[in-house]
């Protein structure tokens, strides 16, 4: 109601006419609900964490929603089918990322977030709504999906294939824990039949020219990589189980057959099927905190990959950062650099170094004096190297004389070898390793730190969207929705915190420890 009154509709229905959204809907037909007002009715629902159903029976109950929603008060409803349809439409691709410039350009002509200020960004996990897999139970999905996918389209195809105990293994969700259970059941020979009850089914699907097209069928299509991944087709003709190092990297490799997007990752200690979520806010003092930019990505792909993308998506809108803050998990030398020449300072821990020459005390490449000029560089004991050359990953190396390295009185701060090699150091092009050497000196200052200590608060942004929406759990699957349901998040946070900015009675925004409300209370807080 508060943001309302403040700014007015945040949507309109002509926002939903061209660019991203043109063909969302049919000019022919019945008139739809207004895609403005379902799109509010949506952020609301995230807002509160509601189901479908819930949130249509709000809008018809609540009289605060009724005003935000701009309704009368004798509204009786809509049905709640119409929410999962106006999400199909809004999940095509574009669709999201347009919702939250939509937004974003409100927020602007409002003065609550500008450019050439303080962001940060940071990401978190995102689990898949689909069951975790162990190994054997991926593979016994892969087939009793494809099996359901044919029986639904093509029965009289699929009964001449069924054998017995088809039943018990593929009737019902496969669970290791049930089928092992059995007398004389082991892993290996579970393994061996679920291969074997593939293999079959793909080669009378091959056998057949009649059955070609189910070749196209999403889940056959999936059981056929599935069984490329896992199996290999001896010379005998036999199936042969492959070792775990013999599969493809987990960005490649098929999980679940209910969402093949949803890969297997780790970070830590914590271990989950899905994607990240990587949420970007403004965090100037005099302002709201805003989320400026979602992006959601595989749950494998390295956060040092988004950095320059989420700066790219933050132009197009217009919000480029003078200062952009992130986790050491996020700067590379190349950022550093591609940051610095679009007038963004990116404030992150730049990583000294992970060479085998890198322990405690000892030199680092930062340590050495690059004359690009020359095409020379000088060691911290006074050697000077040959000229400089460049190798195939398209850094620059500078290699040193066994003359001056075998005697120098610091070899041992300088390299670990002990068959009396010389050091050689490779560092990026000139551009990229003066940025990366700026950004590693300026690190250590009290300057830096300080401004460093803002990007903790994207922490309680994420808790937030943890705690609120539920960003950290899928309710639907695929990336696309996946995508959608974290970018409908983030409009939810900024529905709550400018509301929060509008209300009148200020709140804390840091709620104090009993201790120090004591202390203050006494007068005994320090000086």
């Amino acid at each position: 109601m508060r943001v309302r009154d403040a700014l007015g509709p945040l949507f309109t229905d002509e926002d939903f006419t061209s660019g991203e959204f043109e063909g969302m809907y049919s000019s022919l037909g019945q008139p739809g609900l207004s895609p403005a007002f379902l799109l509010v009715v949506t952020i609301l629902q995230f807002r509160h964490n509601l189901a479908d159903r819930e949130v249509a029976q709000a809008v018809a109950d609540r009289i605060s929603w009724k005003y935000a929603l701009g309704l009368g008060l004798d509204y009786a409803g809509f049905d709640f089918s119409a929410l999962s349809e106006f999400r199909s439409r809004l999940a095509q691709e574009g669709r999201a990322d347009r919702l939250l410039s939509l937004m974003v350009e409100r927020l602007k002509e409002a003065g609550l977030v500008k450019a050439g200020g303080r962001q940060r960004t940071d990401s978190t996990h995102v689990i898949a709504c689909v069951r975790r897999l162990n190994r054997i139970e991926s593979l016994g999905e892969g087939l009793r999906a494809a099996l359901e996918e044919i029986a639904r389209t093509s029965p009289g195809f699929i009964v001449p294939l069924l054998r017995p105990g088809w039943d018990e293994r593929y009737g019902r969700k496969v669970e290791t824990s049930r089928l092992l259970r059995r007398k004389n059941a082991s892993a290996d020979k579970l393994v061996e039949r679920i291969g074997v009850d593939g293999l079959s089914l793909l080669d009378a699907i091959d056998a057949d020219p009649t059955a070609a097209w189910m070749n196209q069928l999403p889940q056959v299509t999936f059981l056929r990589t599935l069984w490329d991944q896992h199996f290999q087709r001896t010379a005998a003709g036999r199936l042969r189980y492959k070792d775990v190092k013999e599969l493809p990297p987990a960005s490649e490799r098929l999980h679940s057959p209910y969402d093949p997007d949803a890969p297997y990752s780790t970070k830590g200690d914590t271990e989950w099927v899905g994607s990240k979520a990587h949420l970007s806010e403004s965090c100037d003092e005099d302002l709201p905190h805003l989320v400026t930019d979602v992006h959601t990505t595989g749950a494998t792909d390295p956060d040092v990959t988004t950095t320059t993308v989420i700066q790219d998506r933050l132009i197009a809108r217009g919000l480029a950062p003078g200062e952009h803050l992130m986790d050491a998990g996020y700067p590379s030398a190349e950022a550093i650099a591609a940051s610095a020449q679009r007038g963004i300072s990116l404030i992150a821990p730049v990583i000294v170094s992970t060479g085998r020459n890198a322990r405690a005390g000892t030199f680092t490449p930062a340590d050495f004096t690059v004359d690009w000029d020359a095409g020379t560089a000088r060691c911290p004991a006074g050697a000077l190297s040959r000229s400089m050359k460049e190798d195939d990953r398209g850094l620059i190396r500078f290699a040193f004389s066994r003359n001056d390295c075998g005697p120098c009185p610091v070899r041992d701060r300088c390299t670990r070898s002990k068959n009396g090699a010389a050091r050689n150091i490779a560092v990026h092009p000139q551009p990229v390793h003066e940025a990366r050497t700026r950004a590693l000196q300026a690190q250590g200052t009290d300057e830096w730190l300080a401004t460093y200590n803002a990007r903790a608060g994207i922490e309680g942004t994420i808790s937030q969207a943890v705690r609120g929406p539920g960003l950290r759990r899928s309710r639907y699957r695929g990336l696309p929705k996946v995508h959608l349901q974290n970018v409908l998040t983030g409009l939810a946070l900024n529905l709550t915190r400018l509301g929060a900015y509008f209300n009148p009675t200020a709140t804390p925004t840091t709620r104090p420890s009993r201790i120090r409300e004591l202390c203050t209370a006494y007068d005994l807080t320090a000086a």
